[in-house]
């Protein structure tokens, strides 16, 4: 529930004016009480002076003169009048036989008076009480006449205080009115110094709502004291920080405003609503809208490209990062390659999702125009060679005959220089075919591949018994270990031409009497087939950059090994279209193990 604020100054001025009040009515109140009771207690000293001097009068009157009851009250009478004190003398029944004051026919018994009866016991006895007699609020002081008598007179000497009273209020009245003017006095200078205290306050309240507002090159004024003076220099110098941050802000965002309008690139974040946070002028344009029209809409409804919807919906789906191409069929046919990443605030907790758009069209354009030039010049070549090739086999075998040399040592050399021909030209079909296989899947990017249910093993063995040959040549054992029942939705040639340019590698690459191993299983869900040797391994500079095409480890071997260094590429293409990976392990002198990982598997 909202309370109403009040200002300080009603919360200051009101606790100095209560502390001052409470303070004077606590005083007026003390004052009062000690000054009525020092004239109780000088009126108490005088009448026991008092008493005292009539108690030698009457021992001798009533012990050595013996006088009578009437010539006691006589005694009162005369004394009470001359010292202007009420005297009575009590016998020890209780009885009165003189009094200044009244009449003792008429008084009644007094022995049970509380001051009588502490002075039959040989103590001062005193009381303040009313005085039915007379009418009077009276203070008393009693003492025994002669303390060592066994029945013992007490005489009691009292006075009328109702002017102690009345000297009381008057004193109070006075302080009362004092209490009051000073009360005045105080509530003025509680206000004053509640001004005083609150207006540098209220200045340097105002000053900060200046700040608020924007005005940060306001400054403060220093007040008189000490902590008001050092909050006032610690605003100021708030505030000059302050100024000095917004605009290092302000120029950043300028910056990057800059930047982000003058980019080719399309930028657009989305937050967790899936609604555009800010987008520019490029992204905007393949949307087909002014950009300031997009902040706040949704996403989907600006995205009228279906490939782009799906992606939008991936991406706002995962916390890793997307990236695809996407074909935009609008005036002008575009490729577009997007990039999202996930937008993070400053607590680490996800805001929304940031996405990158770079038109590659023309890059696209020209990697088909390469592709297109490197496979119809391989094809082109490929015709030649294979003419010539047939007429070096015949030459040879013309050699091998002695039909078609002079002598014996020009078909050796004639031997020799066809069967480099011969190697050359077969290098040359190799590389030409790669060419082709690999121009053929980059083209074509996977959409002319069937995929069905295929047993792994047979395809495996098909590849190890093409390669005995050669590995038993070298002394290198193929130990193969997958079971029947493994089966993957493949391309079952695209599968076969993949694991064997790994055996392809791993026997060329390995030392002799070494040994390869071929397995396959199933894992998570997925198939995986390795190919492991025991070779020469590959360094790890050289690991990121195997699968590049024409990438050799060992340029010089390569070569002489007959190997086109298109071999890892055309693997990595087929494993992609499979929408699987690749990786390998390996260490200089420790041997290299890929690894192909296939999804979507099946058992037989």
């Amino acid at each position: 529930m909202y309370r109403k604020k009040i200002k300080l100054i009603w919360r200051i001025f009101p606790s100095f004016l209560v502390i001052t009040l409470l303070s004077l009515t606590v005083e007026a109140w003390y004052s009062t009480s000690y000054f009525k009771h020092f004239f109780l207690e000088t009126a108490e000293q005088e009448l026991m002076i008092r008493a005292s001097l009539m108690q030698d009068q009457l021992v001798h009157a009533l012990y050595e003169e013996k006088m009578s009851s009437r010539q006691i009250d006589a005694l009162c009478n005369h004394m009470g009048e001359k010292i202007q004190t009420r005297i009575t003398v009590i016998l020890h029944s209780g009885e009165v036989i003189g009094d200044s004051l009244a009449r003792v026919e008429t008084m009644e018994n007094h022995g049970e008076r509380p001051e009588i009866k502490t002075a039959f016991s040989g103590k001062k006895g005193m009381a303040v009480r009313y005085s039915p007699t007379l009418d009077k609020k009276m203070m008393y002081i009693a003492l025994p006449v002669d303390e060592n008598r066994p029945d013992p007179v007490v005489v009691r000497t009292a006075i009328s205080i109702s002017h102690i009273d009345s000297k009381v209020e008057g004193m109070r009245n006075s302080i009362a009115l004092v209490l009051v003017l000073t009360t005045l006095a105080a509530a003025l200078a509680s206000l004053l110094v509640s001004r005083r205290i609150t207006r540098p306050v209220e200045q340097m309240r105002q000053g900060a709502r200046e700040f608020s507002k924007g005005n940060l090159t306001n400054r403060l004024s220093y007040p008189d004291t000490e902590e008001l003076s050092q909050l006032a220099k610690t605003m100021n110098y708030m505030a000059l920080e302050l100024n000095k941050k917004i605009m290092d802000v302000k120029k950043h965002s300028r910056e990057l405003e800059a930047i982000h309008t003058s980019m080719e690139e399309g930028v657009i974040a989305i937050n967790a609503q899936e609604q555009i946070i800010t987008i520019n002028k490029a992204a905007a344009k393949i949307f087909d809208f002014p950009s300031e029209t997009l902040k706040e809409k949704h996403v989907l409804e600006v995205a009228r490209n279906y490939d782009l919807q799906e992606f939008f919906k991936k991406a706002l789906a995962t916390e890793e990062p997307a990236e695809e191409d996407i074909v935009i069929d609008a005036d002008e046919r575009m490729v577009i390659n997007i990039h999202s990443t996930v937008l993070y605030d400053t607590h680490g907790k996800r805001m929304g999702t940031l996405i990158i758009f770079r038109d590659i069209t023309r890059i696209r354009l020209l990697e088909t125009m390469h592709k297109d030039f490197a496979a119809n010049v391989s094809h082109e070549l490929k015709t030649p060679l294979t003419t010539i090739k047939g007429f070096i086999e015949t030459l040879l075998q013309m050699t091998a005959d002695g039909s078609g040399a002079p002598d014996q040592t020009s078909a050796a050399q004639y031997s020799r220089f066809l069967g480099i021909i011969e190697k050359n030209v077969n290098r040359m079909v190799r590389l030409i075919d790669d060419l082709l296989a690999l121009s053929r899947l980059e083209r074509l990017k996977g959409t002319d591949i069937q995929l069905e249910t295929h047993p792994l093993a047979d395809s495996i063995q098909k590849i190890v018994e093409f390669c005995a040959d050669r590995a038993k040549a070298r002394g290198i054992t193929m130990d193969v270990f997958c079971p029947d029942a493994i089966a993957g939705m493949v391309d079952p040639t695209l599968i076969e031409q993949a694991v064997y340019n790994l055996v392809d590698n791993a026997i060329k690459y390995s030392g002799e009497g070494t040994s390869i191993t071929i397995d396959a299983a199933l894992k998570d869900g997925n198939i995986k087939i390795r190919v492991k040797d025991t070779g020469q391994g590959i360094d790890s500079t050289h690991l990121p950059k195997i699968f590049n095409r024409f990438y050799r480890v060992d340029k010089g071997r390569s070569r002489d090994q007959g190997g086109t260094g298109l071999g890892l590429a055309i693997v990595k293409h087929i494993v992609q279209y499979h929408n699987g990976r690749i990786e390998v392990e390996s260490r200089g002198g420790k041997g290299t193990c890929f690894t192909i990982t296939l999804p979507g598997t099946t058992d037989v």
